[in-house]
Parts: structure tokens; C-alpha cells; sequence
């Protein structure tokens, strides 16, 4: 036998990418996918040495499978928006399925990308797992996020801590996300480790046409007033109420602001957020735009007085990072991953303290020197959060974990 033949095989890395199938395919865990995977895929070779990464694309009931070594080029199959019933179909699948593809591919370890399926079987097969953690929302606000079809209060809190505390090895895409995953869930600080989520940034930074700003406030019907820009959903943890009460606010201060809201609305939450607006007396500030492709959505930061993000609660923050690249100011939530992401390069507010959302936005509207220190701040934060960075962190995740099981 030669000593070529005689050397130990690569381990092999599975990375799930069927989540793409899902309805959290469109949403944020689905970009966080696309991210990292692309960023994997951009990375030197030198980066992945040593780790024969493998990207799963589709899995069948009895095991079957189909993987791909291009994982930064794979979008997924599903040429129709998925429902709910593909996820709870997508999340039984995985949870009977995933070990028998894994053994068969000759998986060293598995990295679980959407964490709401826990894959049974994986340790009695020898394959470990690695989780990312997105946040721990649900745990941290029972009464707004455990209903009856997750288990309840009660059931969903165990059902969340199976989740993580199953797993070899749980990826957290914040310090403020780690620290939940470790004080809440009872998880060895050693079993968690911090890799921040990113982005390309480059649509985000770079140069516009000439006249491309006016031309898409032209379109959306927003040239009358300044606004301040919102960019994404309204559950409760969104904070809808700070939001209106900081627009009320800086209009009581003689600061005449729009609220643009960028984002598809379930019929429900649009009531909820027309409702919110006409408590505060700011209905007819507020401008629905309903889903905004990111070209436009660049120009709309370019043009904002801030982008708007008072959330009570996130894992990350993701348009914090896209209006700081793009040259919006940030007003943000004090405590939590958000300031976290946004260091000194955003004002911060308690998102209850509505009066201090609002005199946030004021200043940023009134103070020129105030918004350029913002701007320029955060142009220099957002490389942090770059999808580069994303993907040379996880990498060095991946060396020293199968390192440690070689």
C-alpha cells in the first residue's frame, strides 16, 4: 500500500441547503444561507483545506439524496412560493430522513442551517451537528411567540432547548445571541461560538446612477416630506407602536416626517400597523410599500432621513448593516444585538421611550454634522459584517471543530 493510499480521507461537511425549499427560503434565514454559502464558495482554497464541503440540495423520505459541490450557485428548486405545509412537510423529512442521507454521503458532521427541525438519529450514526442559532425570540417572549402549535409555553421552551442543546456545536450570529443560547439554554460556553452574520455589501456601497434616487422616490410617490425608512415585518417584537409614537413625536417638534415601510404584510399585521398609525395620529404619514427589490431599496436608505429599526428584540439586524453600507443613519434600539451591530455608528433609544425615538429622528433631520458623523461611521462599521467576514469566520469554525474530532 502506498502512503498516499494509507493517508486519512477528508471529512466531509454537510451543508443543508434544502431550507431554501421552504418558506424560510425568502425570508432571513434563507439569506443568511445564501450568504454564507456564497461566501464559502468565494473564499481561497487555502481557507477550506483539508474539509471536503458538500452541499445538500434535496432529501426524500427514505434517505435519498441529491448534493452539490457548487453550494454558492444552488437557489433552491421550488419555482412557486412555498406554503406552510412545505415547511412542516420539509422539517418531519429532515427529522426521520437526514441521518440516513448523512451516513450514506459519509458525513463527518452536518451543519443544520434552519434549526426549527431537530434531525433524530445523527449521533447514533456516528455524524455530529453543528446549529446555527438565530436568536432565541420565542424563549425570551413565551406569551407573543408559543402558541398552541408550538407546544405552548411550557412545550415550546423544551422543544427550542432540544433544539440547540442536541447539537456537537452551535454557531450564534451575535454576542448578545450566544449569551441567550448560553443563560438560557444551560449550554457550555465552549459549545457556543460567535460568527457574525453578513453581507455582500457591495450593492449597498457602491455608486448609484445620476438621477437614480429621484427617479425611484419619483416612482413611489415620495417626494413631498422627508421620511424615515422601516424595512421589514410587524410582529410584535417590531415595535409598531414605538415607530408611530417617534414619527408622532418629531412632528410635535415641528419636524414634518413620513413613515416608508418596506416589506410584504400579512392582511392581519397590515391592519395591526394602520391601526398603530391612527392611535398615534400619524396615519397619513404613513407610506406602505409593500416588497422593495434592492435597487430600489439602496436609493430609499440614499434618501432617508434614517433607517428606523427600534425592534425589542432581534438575533442580529441585517438592515442595520445594509443602511450603514448604503450611507443612511441608524436609530436603533439601546440594548441587545442591534447595538451590538451598530456600535457608535447609530443613535440608540429605549424602544419603549417613544418621545426619545422621536427626538432621535429630529436630531438626525436638523443637524447636518450629526448625520455626516453617522454616515461616515457607519460606512466604516459595515465591513465587519461583510459576507467575507461571514464566510472566513465559519471556516475557521469548521477546521477547529472537525480538528477536534479527528
Amino acid at each position: 500500500m502506498s502512503a498516499g493510499s494509507r493517508m486519512r480521507k477528508k471529512p466531509k461537511l454537510l451543508f443543508d441547503l434544502t431550507p431554501l425549499d421552504t418558506p424560510s427560503g425568502p425570508r432571513g434565514i434563507g439569506r443568511y444561507i445564501r450568504e454564507l454559502a456564497r461566501g464559502l464558495s468565494e473564499l481561497p482554497s487555502d481557507e477550506l483545506a483539508g474539509i471536503d464541503l458538500v452541499g445538500l440540495t434535496s432529501l426524500g423520505w427514505d434517505g435519498s439524496y441529491k448534493t452539490t459541490e457548487d453550494i454558492g450557485s444552488f437557489d433552491g428548486y421550488m419555482k412557486s412560493p412555498p406554503t406552510e405545509r412545505d415547511f412542516y412537510v420539509w422539517a418531519y423529512r429532515q427529522r426521520v430522513a437526514l441521518w440516513m442521507a448523512a451516513k450514506r454521503i459519509g458525513a463527518t458532521a452536518v451543519h443544520v442551517l434552519d434549526p426549527h427541525a431537530t434531525p433524530l438519529f445523527l449521533r447514533r450514526a456516528g455524524i455530529k451537528k453543528i446549529v446555527t442559532c438565530y436568536d432565541l425570540v420565542p424563549t425570551r417572549l413565551p406569551d407573543h411567540y408559543f402558541g398552541p402549535g408550538d407546544g405552548g409555553q411550557v412545550g415550546g421552551k423544551l422543544i427550542e432547548r432540544r433544539r440547540y442543546r442536541s447539537a456537537d456545536l452551535v454557531v450564534a450570529i451575535s454576542e448578545a445571541t450566544r449569551d441567550d443560547v448560553c443563560r438560557l439554554l444551560g449550554m457550555a460556553p465552549e459549545r457556543v461560538v460567535r460568527v457574525y452574520a453578513g453581507l455582500d455589501l457591495t450593492p449597498w456601497s457602491s455608486a448609484l446612477q445620476p438621477g437614480a434616487v429621484a427617479l425611484t422616490l419619483e416612482r413611489y410617490g415620495l417626494t413631498r416630506r422627508p421620511f424615515a425608512l422601516y424595512v421589514g415585518g410587524a410582529d410584535w417584537r417590531k415595535n409598531t407602536e414605538g415607530m408611530m409614537g417617534g414619527i408622532a413625536r418629531a412632528k410635535s417638534l415641528g419636524v414634518d416626517l413620513d413613515l416608508v415601510w418596506a416589506g410584504h404584510l400579512a392582511p392581519n399585521h397590515v391592519a395591526n400597523v394602520e391601526a398603530a398609525a391612527r392611535a398615534a395620529g400619524v396615519f397619513g404619514s404613513l407610506k406602505r410599500l409593500g416588497y422593495v427589490v434592492d435597487d430600489d431599496l439602496v436609493a430609499l436608505y440614499r434618501a432617508a432621513v434614517a433607517h428606523l429599526f427600534v425592534s425589542r428584540l432581534e438575533g442580529f439586524g441585517l438592515t442595520i448593516v445594509e443602511a450603514m453600507a448604503a450611507g443612511c443613519p441608524v436609530v436603533t434600539t439601546a440594548a441587545g444585538s442591534l447595538a451590538e451591530v451598530a456600535g457608535d455608528a447609530a443613535l440608540t433609544v429605549d424602544p419603549e421611550d417613544h418621545a426619545a425615538i422621536g427626538d432621535a429622528l429630529a436630531r438626525l433631520a436638523r443637524e447636518p454634522k450629526l448625520r455626516e458623523d453617522c454616515v461616515r461611521k457607519g460606512r466604516d462599521r459595515a465591513p465587519k459584517f461583510s459576507r467575507a467576514a461571514l464566510a472566513k469566520g465559519t471556516a475557521e469554525v469548521y477546521r477547529r471543530f472537525l480538528a477536534s474530532r479527528s
